[in-house]
């Protein structure tokens, strides 16, 4: 059980930013981001992109089928997340909807993909051959 306690601190993490923003609330990380060219974006990709590593982490790299590709159900469900978070802006009064957000959250998940899928295969080739 503690292989999850990484992803859960930094889902709480990434809840409060949301709630701040959702409320119009100043955030230190929102204005730090605000104050880099493209920090908003690089944010939601470096946010994303890490939630999707962590669960993926702690989910032992579970996976399924879509079509040949072998898909994590840690970066599914993390895009899932996103796509419903991204999506809610729509009907706030103190969000807007924003499409690159979006593609930066994906962008970031896609990187954690593939680094995990690297990282799966490292493990694999260093596991010790069965009897």
């Amino acid at each position: 059980m503690f292989r999850w306690l990484p992803a859960v601190l930094f889902i709480g993490f990434i809840v409060w930013i949301i709630v701040d923003a959702d409320l119009g609330a100043q955030n230190p990380f929102i204005q730090l981001a605000n104050t880099i060219p493209y920090g908003d974006k690089i944010g939601h990709a470096c946010i994303f992109g890490t939630m999707a590593f962590l669960v993926t982490i702690a989910s032992r790299f579970a996976s399924w089928r879509l079509a040949s590709v072998e898909v994590f159900y840690g970066t599914s469900l993390v895009f899932l997340f996103a796509l419903v978070e991204e999506g809610s802006q729509y009907f706030m009064k103190t969000r807007n909807f924003d499409f690159y957000d979006a593609l930066a959250d994906l962008v970031g998940i896609s990187i954690a993909a593939v680094c995990l899928r690297l990282l799966q295969v490292r493990q694999q080739r260093q596991a010790p051959p069965p009897n």
